[in-house]
Protein backbone atom coordinates (compact mmCIF):
# COMPACT_ATOMS: atom_id res chain seq x y z
CA UNK A 1 0.00 0.00 0.00
CA UNK A 2 2.60 2.46 0.89
CA UNK A 3 5.69 3.26 -0.58
CA UNK A 4 9.32 4.80 0.53
CA UNK A 5 9.09 8.37 -1.36
CA UNK A 6 12.41 9.77 -2.99
CA UNK A 7 11.99 13.52 -3.18
CA UNK A 8 14.69 15.10 -1.33
CA UNK A 9 13.67 18.06 -0.01
CA UNK A 10 11.20 16.72 2.66
CA UNK A 11 14.07 13.82 3.17
CA UNK A 12 15.72 15.93 4.96
CA UNK A 13 13.26 17.12 7.07
CA UNK A 14 11.56 14.20 6.96
CA UNK A 15 14.06 11.03 6.19
CA UNK A 16 11.30 8.51 7.18
CA UNK A 17 8.61 9.99 4.88
CA UNK A 18 6.19 7.11 3.41
CA UNK A 19 4.25 8.21 0.47
CA UNK A 20 0.85 7.46 0.77
CA UNK A 21 -1.97 5.98 -1.79
CA UNK A 22 -4.31 8.97 -1.17
CA UNK A 23 -4.51 12.36 -2.64
CA UNK A 24 -6.57 13.73 -5.31
CA UNK A 25 -5.40 15.65 -8.57
CA UNK A 26 -3.26 18.45 -7.22
CA UNK A 27 -1.99 17.42 -4.35
CA UNK A 28 -0.15 14.22 -2.45
CA UNK A 29 -0.22 12.69 1.22
CA UNK A 30 2.92 11.85 2.95
CA UNK A 31 3.02 9.93 6.35
CA UNK A 32 5.74 11.16 8.63
CA UNK A 33 7.22 11.36 12.19
CA UNK A 34 8.05 15.43 13.66
CA UNK A 35 9.82 14.31 16.88
CA UNK A 36 8.56 10.96 17.21
CA UNK A 37 5.05 11.63 16.37
CA UNK A 38 3.24 10.56 12.77
CA UNK A 39 1.58 13.14 11.25
CA UNK A 40 0.00 13.39 7.14
CA UNK A 41 2.03 15.73 5.03
CA UNK A 42 0.14 17.61 2.03
CA UNK A 43 1.91 18.38 -0.79
CA UNK A 44 0.86 20.12 -4.18
CA UNK A 45 2.08 17.75 -7.19
CA UNK A 46 5.44 18.54 -8.31
CA UNK A 47 3.92 20.25 -11.82
CA UNK A 48 1.40 22.42 -9.62
CA UNK A 49 4.17 23.31 -6.67
CA UNK A 50 5.30 26.75 -8.93
CA UNK A 51 1.87 27.36 -10.21
CA UNK A 52 0.80 30.37 -7.69
CA UNK A 53 -3.17 29.12 -7.83
CA UNK A 54 -2.75 25.92 -6.46
CA UNK A 55 -0.01 27.32 -3.79
CA UNK A 56 -2.67 30.35 -2.63
CA UNK A 57 -5.14 27.13 -2.34
CA UNK A 58 -3.06 25.31 -0.44
CA UNK A 59 -2.52 28.03 2.28
CA UNK A 60 -6.21 28.48 2.50
CA UNK A 61 -6.62 25.08 3.60
CA UNK A 62 -3.87 25.90 6.34
CA UNK A 63 -4.94 29.36 7.28
CA UNK A 64 -8.55 27.87 7.63
CA UNK A 65 -8.05 24.67 9.41
CA UNK A 66 -5.17 25.76 11.79
CA UNK A 67 -7.88 27.89 13.68
CA UNK A 68 -10.60 25.59 13.87
CA UNK A 69 -10.81 22.54 16.77
CA UNK A 70 -12.79 20.06 16.58
CA UNK A 71 -12.86 15.98 17.72
CA UNK A 72 -14.16 14.67 14.51
CA UNK A 73 -11.74 17.72 12.00
CA UNK A 74 -8.34 16.63 11.49
CA UNK A 75 -5.92 18.80 13.12
CA UNK A 76 -3.78 21.33 11.42
CA UNK A 77 -0.09 22.15 13.17
CA UNK A 78 2.25 23.46 10.53
CA UNK A 79 3.17 24.55 7.24
CA UNK A 80 6.46 23.55 4.85
CA UNK A 81 7.09 25.03 1.97
CA UNK A 82 5.00 23.79 -0.51
CA UNK A 83 2.94 21.40 1.71
CA UNK A 84 0.58 21.42 5.32
CA UNK A 85 1.36 19.11 7.93
CA UNK A 86 -2.03 17.16 10.08
CA UNK A 87 -2.05 14.67 13.20
CA UNK A 88 -1.86 11.26 11.49
CA UNK A 89 -5.11 9.58 11.53
CA UNK A 90 -5.01 5.79 12.26
CA UNK A 91 -7.90 4.53 9.87
CA UNK A 92 -9.43 4.28 6.45
CA UNK A 93 -11.66 6.83 3.82
CA UNK A 94 -15.11 6.15 4.17
CA UNK A 95 -14.93 4.27 0.97
CA UNK A 96 -12.44 1.48 2.11
CA UNK A 97 -14.11 1.30 5.36
CA UNK A 98 -17.68 0.46 4.01
CA UNK A 99 -15.78 -2.30 1.74
CA UNK A 100 -13.63 -3.51 4.18
CA UNK A 101 -17.01 -3.50 6.85
CA UNK A 102 -20.23 -3.51 4.65
CA UNK A 103 -22.32 -4.88 7.25
CA UNK A 104 -21.26 -2.25 9.92
CA UNK A 105 -23.85 0.84 8.66
CA UNK A 106 -27.00 -2.20 8.39
CA UNK A 107 -26.77 -1.51 12.30
CA UNK A 108 -29.08 1.22 12.97
CA UNK A 109 -26.51 2.48 15.95
CA UNK A 110 -23.60 2.69 14.17
CA UNK A 111 -25.44 4.45 11.39
CA UNK A 112 -26.76 6.89 13.90
CA UNK A 113 -23.12 7.62 15.37
CA UNK A 114 -21.60 7.74 12.48
CA UNK A 115 -24.57 10.63 11.25
CA UNK A 116 -24.61 12.48 14.40
CA UNK A 117 -20.66 12.61 14.23
CA UNK A 118 -20.46 13.75 10.50
CA UNK A 119 -23.40 16.60 11.41
CA UNK A 120 -21.74 17.53 14.70
CA UNK A 121 -18.21 18.23 12.47
CA UNK A 122 -20.11 20.06 9.40
CA UNK A 123 -22.18 22.05 11.92
CA UNK A 124 -19.27 23.17 13.71
CA UNK A 125 -18.12 24.58 10.62
CA UNK A 126 -21.15 26.26 9.16
CA UNK A 127 -21.23 27.97 12.71
CA UNK A 128 -17.64 29.56 11.50
CA UNK A 129 -19.49 30.86 8.10
CA UNK A 130 -16.95 28.26 6.35
CA UNK A 131 -18.63 25.54 3.75
CA UNK A 132 -16.49 22.86 2.97
CA UNK A 133 -17.88 22.17 -0.47
CA UNK A 134 -15.88 18.81 -1.25
CA UNK A 135 -17.55 16.18 0.92
CA UNK A 136 -17.23 12.92 -0.06
CA UNK A 137 -16.33 9.98 1.04
CA UNK A 138 -12.69 9.99 0.32
CA UNK A 139 -12.38 13.07 2.46
CA UNK A 140 -14.11 11.41 5.43
CA UNK A 141 -11.37 9.19 7.40
CA UNK A 142 -12.89 6.54 10.22
CA UNK A 143 -10.37 6.02 12.60
CA UNK A 144 -9.31 2.22 13.32
CA UNK A 145 -9.90 2.39 17.05
CA UNK A 146 -13.63 3.70 17.50
CA UNK A 147 -14.77 3.95 13.98
CA UNK A 148 -14.54 7.57 14.84
CA UNK A 149 -15.15 10.25 11.83
CA UNK A 150 -12.41 12.77 11.11
CA UNK A 151 -13.09 15.10 8.48
CA UNK A 152 -10.59 16.67 6.23
CA UNK A 153 -9.65 18.29 3.25
CA UNK A 154 -10.36 22.30 3.51
CA UNK A 155 -8.72 23.10 0.24
CA UNK A 156 -12.11 23.87 -1.79
CA UNK A 157 -13.72 25.52 1.23
CA UNK A 158 -15.80 28.88 1.16
CA UNK A 159 -15.39 31.42 4.04
CA UNK A 160 -15.77 35.01 4.75
CA UNK A 161 -12.50 35.93 3.64
CA UNK A 162 -11.61 32.96 0.42
CA UNK A 163 -14.81 33.42 -1.60
CA UNK A 164 -13.47 31.99 -4.15
CA UNK A 165 -13.76 28.06 -4.87
CA UNK A 166 -11.42 26.10 -6.91
CA UNK A 167 -13.38 23.24 -7.45
CA UNK A 168 -16.10 20.18 -6.80
CA UNK A 169 -16.45 16.79 -7.43
CA UNK A 170 -19.19 16.36 -9.82
CA UNK A 171 -20.51 13.32 -8.81
CA UNK A 172 -21.61 15.00 -4.99
CA UNK A 173 -21.58 18.20 -5.81
CA UNK A 174 -24.51 20.35 -5.31
CA UNK A 175 -26.67 21.77 -8.79
CA UNK A 176 -25.42 25.43 -7.71
CA UNK A 177 -21.89 24.24 -7.52
CA UNK A 178 -21.77 23.02 -11.08
CA UNK A 179 -23.96 25.90 -12.96
CA UNK A 180 -23.35 28.92 -10.27
CA UNK A 181 -27.43 29.31 -10.51
CA UNK A 182 -27.15 30.57 -6.55
CA UNK A 183 -24.74 31.42 -3.93
CA UNK A 184 -23.19 28.70 -2.31
CA UNK A 185 -24.18 28.27 1.63
CA UNK A 186 -24.81 25.52 4.04
CA UNK A 187 -27.41 23.89 2.13
CA UNK A 188 -24.69 23.07 -0.53
CA UNK A 189 -23.00 20.68 2.18
CA UNK A 190 -26.41 19.58 3.20
CA UNK A 191 -27.22 18.19 -0.53
CA UNK A 192 -23.47 16.36 -0.02
CA UNK A 193 -24.71 14.78 2.84
CA UNK A 194 -27.33 13.48 1.03
CA UNK A 195 -26.25 12.18 -1.36
CA UNK A 196 -23.48 10.21 0.70
CA UNK A 197 -25.67 9.30 2.85
CA UNK A 198 -27.41 7.65 -0.18
CA UNK A 199 -24.38 5.44 -1.16
CA UNK A 200 -24.30 3.90 2.08
CA UNK A 201 -25.51 0.61 3.44
CA UNK A 202 -28.19 2.31 5.83
CA UNK A 203 -29.57 4.43 2.77
CA UNK A 204 -32.93 2.76 3.82
CA UNK A 205 -33.13 4.32 7.54
CA UNK A 206 -32.73 8.22 5.95
CA UNK A 207 -35.00 7.98 3.17
CA UNK A 208 -37.49 11.02 3.69
CA UNK A 209 -33.70 12.72 5.10
CA UNK A 210 -32.03 11.63 1.51
CA UNK A 211 -34.91 13.00 -0.06
CA UNK A 212 -34.96 16.09 1.49
CA UNK A 213 -31.10 16.99 1.47
CA UNK A 214 -30.70 16.48 -2.63
CA UNK A 215 -34.01 18.38 -3.11
CA UNK A 216 -32.83 20.54 -6.28
CA UNK A 217 -33.62 23.80 -4.95
CA UNK A 218 -31.97 24.91 -1.70
CA UNK A 219 -35.26 26.23 -0.60
CA UNK A 220 -36.55 22.73 -0.41
CA UNK A 221 -33.70 21.05 1.83
CA UNK A 222 -32.94 20.80 5.20
CA UNK A 223 -31.66 24.65 6.12
CA UNK A 224 -29.21 23.71 8.89
CA UNK A 225 -27.73 20.05 9.85
CA UNK A 226 -29.38 21.63 13.12
CA UNK A 227 -32.83 20.96 11.93
CA UNK A 228 -31.38 17.02 10.31
CA UNK A 229 -30.21 15.87 13.79
CA UNK A 230 -33.46 16.91 15.21
CA UNK A 231 -35.53 15.37 12.53
CA UNK A 232 -33.01 11.83 13.20
CA UNK A 233 -33.43 11.86 16.93
CA UNK A 234 -37.16 13.20 17.26
CA UNK A 235 -38.47 10.58 15.15
CA UNK A 236 -37.85 7.85 16.99
CA UNK A 237 -38.76 9.93 20.29
CA UNK A 238 -42.18 10.37 19.32
CA UNK A 239 -42.23 6.82 18.25
CA UNK A 240 -41.18 5.66 21.74
CA UNK A 241 -43.45 8.14 23.43
CA UNK A 242 -46.60 6.92 21.40
CA UNK A 243 -45.83 3.40 22.35
CA UNK A 244 -45.36 4.03 25.86
CA UNK A 245 -48.64 6.20 25.85
CA UNK A 246 -50.36 3.46 24.32
CA UNK A 247 -48.89 0.92 26.51
CA UNK A 248 -49.81 3.08 29.63
CA UNK A 249 -53.48 3.28 28.06
CA UNK A 250 -53.99 -0.40 27.56
CA UNK A 251 -52.76 -1.43 31.03
CA UNK A 252 -55.45 1.10 33.02
CA UNK A 253 -58.37 -0.05 30.41
CA UNK A 254 -57.00 -3.63 31.54
CA UNK A 255 -57.25 -2.09 35.26
CA UNK A 256 -60.61 -0.48 34.64
CA UNK A 257 -61.89 -3.78 32.70
CA UNK A 258 -61.03 -6.45 35.61
CA UNK A 259 -62.02 -3.74 38.36
CA UNK A 260 -65.93 -3.70 36.52
CA UNK A 261 -65.97 -7.33 36.48
CA UNK A 262 -65.40 -8.08 40.03
CA UNK A 263 -67.95 -5.68 41.25
CA UNK A 264 -70.42 -7.98 38.53
CA UNK A 265 -69.15 -10.91 40.28
CA UNK A 266 -68.79 -9.68 43.99
CA UNK A 267 -71.61 -10.90 46.47
CA UNK A 268 -73.60 -8.67 47.99
CA UNK A 269 -73.17 -7.33 51.53
CA UNK A 270 -75.14 -8.42 54.60
CA UNK A 271 -75.73 -5.15 55.58
CA UNK A 272 -77.41 -4.56 52.06
CA UNK A 273 -79.34 -7.88 52.79
CA UNK A 274 -80.83 -6.57 55.91
CA UNK A 275 -81.60 -3.64 54.66
CA UNK A 276 -84.07 -4.89 51.60
CA UNK A 277 -84.89 -7.37 54.35
CA UNK A 278 -86.25 -4.52 57.02
CA UNK A 279 -87.16 -2.14 54.02
CA UNK A 280 -89.93 -5.14 53.30
CA UNK A 281 -91.14 -5.40 56.50
CA UNK A 282 -91.64 -2.05 57.70
CA UNK A 283 -93.98 -1.37 55.42
CA UNK A 284 -96.12 -3.94 56.62
CA UNK A 285 -96.71 -2.27 60.00
CA UNK A 286 -96.79 1.23 58.01
CA UNK A 287 -99.38 0.16 55.35
CA UNK A 288 -101.92 -1.42 58.79
CA UNK A 289 -100.85 1.83 60.55
CA UNK A 290 -102.13 4.32 57.95
CA UNK A 291 -105.36 2.67 57.34
CA UNK A 292 -106.91 3.70 60.80
CA UNK A 293 -108.61 2.21 63.26
CA UNK A 294 -105.28 0.13 64.17
CA UNK A 295 -105.34 -2.69 66.69
CA UNK A 296 -102.40 -3.98 68.32
CA UNK A 297 -103.45 -7.34 67.03
CA UNK A 298 -103.72 -6.07 63.45
CA UNK A 299 -99.66 -4.74 64.16
CA UNK A 300 -99.05 -7.82 65.14
CA UNK A 301 -100.54 -10.46 62.60
CA UNK A 302 -99.43 -7.82 59.33
CA UNK A 303 -96.00 -8.15 60.50
CA UNK A 304 -95.58 -11.61 61.37
CA UNK A 305 -97.16 -12.49 57.54
CA UNK A 306 -94.31 -10.01 56.32
CA UNK A 307 -91.45 -11.63 58.50
CA UNK A 308 -93.24 -15.20 56.76
CA UNK A 309 -92.86 -13.90 53.03
CA UNK A 310 -89.44 -12.53 53.78
CA UNK A 311 -87.59 -15.61 54.96
CA UNK A 312 -89.41 -17.60 53.07
CA UNK A 313 -87.58 -15.55 49.41
CA UNK A 314 -84.42 -15.47 51.37
CA UNK A 315 -81.93 -17.78 49.37
CA UNK A 316 -81.56 -21.19 50.62
CA UNK A 317 -77.62 -20.78 50.88
CA UNK A 318 -75.91 -17.53 50.14
CA UNK A 319 -71.66 -17.07 49.89
CA UNK A 320 -70.29 -16.75 53.27
CA UNK A 321 -68.25 -13.53 53.47
CA UNK A 322 -65.52 -15.74 56.34
CA UNK A 323 -62.42 -16.27 54.03
CA UNK A 324 -61.32 -18.26 56.32
CA UNK A 325 -59.85 -21.66 54.55
CA UNK A 326 -61.19 -24.91 55.43
CA UNK A 327 -60.84 -26.66 58.25
CA UNK A 328 -60.67 -30.14 59.40
CA UNK A 329 -62.69 -30.86 62.05
CA UNK A 330 -66.15 -30.53 62.92
CA UNK A 331 -67.69 -27.53 64.32
CA UNK A 332 -70.28 -28.01 67.39
CA UNK A 333 -73.46 -26.54 67.17
CA UNK A 334 -74.68 -23.66 68.69
CA UNK A 335 -78.15 -23.36 70.31
CA UNK A 336 -80.74 -21.46 68.84
CA UNK A 337 -81.35 -19.93 72.49
CA UNK A 338 -77.76 -18.41 72.36
CA UNK A 339 -77.70 -17.56 68.93
CA UNK A 340 -81.02 -15.25 69.66
CA UNK A 341 -79.09 -13.79 72.94
CA UNK A 342 -76.01 -12.93 71.16
CA UNK A 343 -78.12 -11.33 68.28
CA UNK A 344 -80.13 -9.19 70.62
CA UNK A 345 -76.79 -8.20 72.75
CA UNK A 346 -75.76 -7.40 69.72
CA UNK A 347 -78.42 -4.74 68.03
CA UNK A 348 -80.36 -3.75 71.37
CA UNK A 349 -77.71 -1.01 71.88
CA UNK A 350 -78.01 0.17 68.39
CA UNK A 351 -81.81 0.50 68.61
CA UNK A 352 -81.49 2.43 72.23
CA UNK A 353 -79.09 4.78 70.41
CA UNK A 354 -80.80 5.42 67.33
CA UNK A 355 -84.89 4.80 68.32
CA UNK A 356 -84.18 5.57 71.93
CA UNK A 357 -85.85 9.53 72.01
CA UNK A 358 -89.08 8.21 70.60
CA UNK A 359 -89.67 5.45 73.65
CA UNK A 360 -91.63 8.70 75.71
CA UNK A 361 -92.88 9.78 72.53
CA UNK A 362 -96.54 9.73 71.37
CA UNK A 363 -97.66 8.21 68.26
CA UNK A 364 -98.56 11.13 65.49
CA UNK A 365 -97.78 12.15 62.34
CA UNK A 366 -94.53 13.85 63.55
CA UNK A 367 -93.58 10.94 65.66
CA UNK A 368 -94.45 8.40 62.74
CA UNK A 369 -92.24 10.55 60.40
CA UNK A 370 -89.49 10.27 62.72
CA UNK A 371 -90.05 6.81 63.18
CA UNK A 372 -89.94 5.74 59.68
CA UNK A 373 -86.79 8.14 58.78
CA UNK A 374 -84.99 6.30 61.32
CA UNK A 375 -85.63 2.71 60.01
CA UNK A 376 -82.97 2.61 57.14
CA UNK A 377 -79.92 4.35 59.35
CA UNK A 378 -80.90 1.67 62.17
CA UNK A 379 -81.00 -1.38 59.46
CA UNK A 380 -77.69 -0.29 57.92
CA UNK A 381 -75.76 -0.35 61.23
CA UNK A 382 -77.51 -3.33 62.59
CA UNK A 383 -76.53 -5.04 59.71
CA UNK A 384 -73.17 -3.89 59.95
CA UNK A 385 -72.38 -5.28 63.38
CA UNK A 386 -74.79 -8.73 62.52
CA UNK A 387 -72.37 -9.21 59.85
CA UNK A 388 -69.73 -9.49 62.02
CA UNK A 389 -71.40 -11.34 64.54
CA UNK A 390 -72.00 -13.63 61.72
CA UNK A 391 -68.19 -14.17 60.56
CA UNK A 392 -67.56 -14.41 64.33
CA UNK A 393 -69.43 -17.45 65.15
CA UNK A 394 -69.44 -19.27 61.92
CA UNK A 395 -65.62 -19.48 62.44
CA UNK A 396 -66.13 -21.66 65.57
CA UNK A 397 -69.39 -23.17 65.47
CA UNK A 398 -72.06 -24.91 62.88
CA UNK A 399 -74.49 -22.58 62.40
CA UNK A 400 -77.21 -22.34 59.59
CA UNK A 401 -76.90 -19.11 58.01
CA UNK A 402 -80.87 -18.75 56.78
CA UNK A 403 -81.58 -19.87 60.04
CA UNK A 404 -79.24 -17.01 62.26
CA UNK A 405 -80.43 -14.17 59.34
CA UNK A 406 -84.20 -15.09 60.30
CA UNK A 407 -83.71 -14.71 63.59
CA UNK A 408 -82.40 -11.76 63.26
CA UNK A 409 -85.27 -10.09 61.34
CA UNK A 410 -87.05 -11.40 64.06
CA UNK A 411 -85.78 -9.96 66.93
CA UNK A 412 -85.16 -6.17 64.86
CA UNK A 413 -88.52 -6.31 63.96
CA UNK A 414 -89.97 -7.48 67.64
CA UNK A 415 -87.91 -4.53 68.55
CA UNK A 416 -89.56 -1.97 66.42
CA UNK A 417 -92.90 -3.26 67.14
CA UNK A 418 -92.38 -2.87 71.26
CA UNK A 419 -91.36 0.45 70.40
CA UNK A 420 -94.67 0.92 68.27
CA UNK A 421 -96.84 -0.67 71.00
CA UNK A 422 -95.31 1.59 73.54
CA UNK A 423 -95.82 5.01 71.56
CA UNK A 424 -99.32 3.74 71.07
CA UNK A 425 -100.08 3.54 74.58
CA UNK A 426 -98.39 6.82 75.65
CA UNK A 427 -100.85 8.48 73.08
CA UNK A 428 -103.81 7.12 75.06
Amino acid sequence: MDSTSSFTEEQQVFPHAERLQVGGTTCECYRVKLYGKLHFLKRLKPQLRTNPKYAAVLQKEFETGYNLDHPHLVRYVGKTADGVLMDYVDGETLGQFVSLHPDYFRNRKNANRFVHQLLSVVGYLHERQIVHLDLKPENILITRVGNDVKLIDLGFCYTDSYTDTMGRTDKYAAPEQKDGSSQVDARTDIYTIGRILQILPCADFYKGIIRRCTAQEPEKRFQSVDEIEQTIWLKPLKRRILLSVGILLTVVLLLIFFWNRSQDTSVPSESTHQSSLADTVNPAVSSTINKGGVTLSDVKSATAQRVKEATDTTPATEKKTDASPVISYTLPPLPDSEIEKRIRSTITPIFQRVMGSLRNAEWNDNTRKIYYGRIRPLNEQCGSKIQVLWTDLSRHYDIDERNFYQKYSQELIALQNDLYERMVSNGK
